[in-house]
């Protein structure tokens, strides 16, 4: 029997999952608070317009505003099992291992590869599966601009150029039924969903689920784990049971009502970047953790710091030697790849930048090679390094300072 009450506590759940005030929905449906406060309280119901309007909004069936019971598991006898394979073919991964720390760089790779986006084809008519998408959305997500630090929110652009939007749904907004439910109906409509974990552990990017949405299936990615970033296997999954005891937000994706040209992306990405590696301040306690030139002078004083003490090794090369590395030749090929993909830039300036970002990263490639082979260095050579290092580093500051000269007046003349 239809029971007006539960649907109405259904469609205050669905309201507050999808982060709508009253007034907020009201707005989108052109109707009064008034109107929504009775339909959540039972006193009234919405007409079949509203209904599936309401549908479209919170992305889910009318079924499912109408009897909340659609939510619950299926109860069947046997394991069902969905597994949804990419719509176009994908080649092998190859790229390098080394460096690809940025999960959330390689997780929109794999949307892109996913939904058949990727026009480049191998001679099996395969989508190229390599580095291009991911030193694009490594500068679009604005990470490889910054060290140990990133935006709280995913850049909304990095979607769009697909065609695609997110929702995100927090796990303590539904029962533990209801997420996994959510899953489960993504999944079948033929979108992946996201799992972006509270803890340092797996970012899931799942294609399927097994164990009545229990176990998820699909791949996945690890802030600073180049390995497993570079694993782009569809024919291998892997499986996550338990997923949803996790402290985390699933993230779902729907078709956008606008696609924003890759030009205009990576414009946005340029600017912003002109604007965190023009930065002189840090973020957070920590003094390595920021974006812009005000590294380069904290890691100076690190290092100096240990000299003083006469540490016994050097403390302050790991990890951030390795970051180091990354991000300035992540930088480097996005700034490689603007010249021909943004209309308008002045190629021979962002040239001259580029050759400074080669300097940098010839540097940043034996500072690397030092932290990696500290442990076998005697201990009365430490201070040398140290100082080589502090030198290294000042002459990469005054490189990527003029780089940046370069670069804002090569984009000068662009419209933003």
């Amino acid at each position: 029997m239809f029971d007006v009450k539960k649907m109405g506590e259904q469609i205050a759940r669905l309201r507050k999952g999808n982060k709508y005030t009253q007034e907020q929905l009201a707005e989108k449906l052109k109707v009064s608070p008034q109107a929504v406060s009775k339909w959540e309280n039972g006193n009234a119901v919405p007409e079949i317009p509203l209904l599936c309007e309401m549908s479209r909004i919170f992305n889910c069936s009318v079924d499912r505003i109408l009897d909340p019971t659609v939510c619950v598991l299926r109860n069947t006898d046997f394991n069902y099992e969905f597994v949804v394979k990419p719509r176009i073919p994908v080649a092998d991964y190859s790229g390098s291992e080394w460096p690809k720390s940025i999960s959330s760089a390689s997780v929109l790779t794999a949307l892109k590869l996913f939904f058949g986006l990727e026009q480049r084809k191998d001679s099996q008519n395969r989508q190229i599966n390599d580095e291009e998408e991911y030193i694009l959305q490594s500068a679009i997500m604005n990470i490889c601009f910054g060290y140990s630090y990133g935006p709280e929110e995913w850049t909304r652009d990095g979607f769009l150029i697909y065609g695609l939007d997110y929702e995100l749904h927090s796990k303590p907004d539904y029962s533990e039924d209801e997420f996994i439910s959510l899953a489960c109906r993504q999944i079948e409509h033929g979108y992946p969903v996201i799992i972006i974990p509270k803890e340092y552990t797996d970012t899931i990017f799942a294609v399927g689920f097994s164990d009545h949405g229990r176990t998820l299936k699909g791949l996945g990615f690890l802030e600073g784990d180049d390995q497993k970033n570079a694993q782009m296997n569809f024919d291998q999954l892997y499986q996550y049971s338990g997923w949803y005891r996790a402290d985390c937000d699933m993230m779902t994706l729907k078709p956008s009502n606008e696609k924003i040209p890759l030009a205009k992306a990576c414009t946005n990405a340029l600017f912003r970047g002109i604007e965190l590696l023009s930065n002189n301040i840090h973020c957070g306690e920590d003094e390595m953790q920021g974006y812009g030139t005000i590294i380069y002078q904290n890691w100076c004083d690190l290092l100096r710091e240990e000299n003083q003490k006469n540490a016994e090794q050097i403390e302050c090369v790991f990890p951030h030697a390795f970051i180091h590395y990354e991000n300035k030749f992540r930088t480097k090929q996005f700034f490689e790849l603007c010249i021909n993909i943004i209309p308008g830039i002045d190629k021979e300036l962002m040239t001259l930048a580029v050759n400074q970002y080669n300097n940098i990263i010839s540097s940043a490639t034996e500072i690397a090679t030092i932290a990696h082979t500290q442990s076998s260095l005697p201990k009365g050579s430490l201070k040398e390094k140290r100082d080589h290092i502090i030198e290294m580093l000042r002459r990469s500051s005054e490189q990527e300072e003029l780089a940046l000269s370069y670069i804002q007046k090569a984009a000068a003349n662009i419209q933003k």
